[in-house]
């Protein structure tokens, strides 16, 4: 679900990032759910979720801002992302090794031992991602929060309202 968002704030584009940069820094140490992102006076980049977790399944804001009307006009996309890509990339990359590894065992002379390690590495790990994509599947991660919570931050933050 991608959305275009144009706001706009009564701040010139300069001090809304320098304000943007300074509340970034404070959310730096926090714990839990926020936002954050980053971005210059010209982009604006910002997320929705717990530092250092990356599911996929996040709102994300990307935007340009331009000066407009003594204030900063902020238009960009906002998404929604889904966990199941991440799963479909990793299960498929680590497929092709473990496929790899399965035809070694047929057309190369090496020792068991070798054949075991080098096929049970990519064997593990993609098992590891297919009881992690059923599972997000079934039991989707915990809420991962939404577009609105962004919206409602720049809000709070830099009064950045619907144009």
């Amino acid at each position: 679900m991608k959305e275009d968002i144009n706001l706009y704030s009564p701040m010139e584009p300069i001090p809304l990032a320098k304000k943007l940069k300074a509340e970034m820094k404070k959310r730096k140490k926090r714990k839990g759910y926020h936002v954050f992102g980053n971005g210059t006076e010209r982009k604006m980049f910002l997320t929705y979720r717990r530092r250092g977790l990356k599911v996929g399944a996040e709102p994300i804001l990307k935007a340009k801002m331009r000066e407009h009307d003594g204030g900063t006009l902020i238009e960009g996309t906002m998404r929604q992302g889904k966990a199941m890509p991440f799963f479909l990339f990793w299960n498929g990359f680590v497929g092709l090794f473990f496929l790899f590894s399965l035809t070694l065992w047929f057309v190369d002379d090496a020792p068991i031992m070798f054949n075991l390690i080098f096929s049970g590495i990519p064997a593990v790990m993609l098992a590891i991602g297919l009881t992690a994509a059923y599972k997000t599947r079934n039991d989707p991660p915990e809420d991962p929060g939404t577009p609105q919570e962004i919206l409602d931050f720049l809000a709070e933050t830099v009064d950045a309202r619907p144009l």
